[in-house]
């Protein structure tokens, strides 16, 4: 059975306490049951981990490495500026997809994980993170 690896970073774990029209009112836990139903649907399993710790972040990736067949990660504030998981997810030898709920492309700020994913997608609610499943399913069936 194929496995992906679902990330969350810093302050997704009150993602249900920031703007609703922004970010859609639900909770992570209501994210991740979501996304591991969807890929559940295509004999997926996904393990889903949270921390506001970029340290902690860069660990799972490395642990990662060999375990999964792809990474969804919603890097939350560190995508402006972590090269640390940047410099991370370009050691990892599987698909990675970066996800933000909202289009992060408006801020104007970029996205400095994402310079090593296989892609990113933004700007579609919770439906980015089952994109994200489809993506990596692509990716692996190449």
């Amino acid at each position: 059975m194929a496995k992906i690896l679902l990330i969350n970073g810093a302050n997704l774990n009150r993602i249900d306490k920031r703007d609703p029209s922004l970010y859609g009112g639900r909770g992570l836990d209501f994210i991740v049951d979501k996304v591991k139903e969807y890929a559940a649907g295509y004999g997926i399993e996904v393990d889903a981990f949270q921390s506001n710790h970029e340290g902690e972040i860069v660990d799972k990736i490395q642990e990662a490495d060999g375990v999964y067949d792809g990474i969804i990660i919603n890097p939350g504030p560190f995508a402006q500026y972590s090269h640390a998981i940047k410099v991370t997810l370009g050691t990892v030898d599987m698909p990675t997809v970066e996800v933000h709920l909202v289009n992060i492309l408006k801020t104007g700020e970029p996205t400095i994980p994402a310079k090593n994913c296989t892609g990113a997608i933004c700007g579609f609610g919770i439906n980015c993170y089952l994109l994200g499943v489809d993506a990596i399913r692509h990716e692996m069936n190449k």
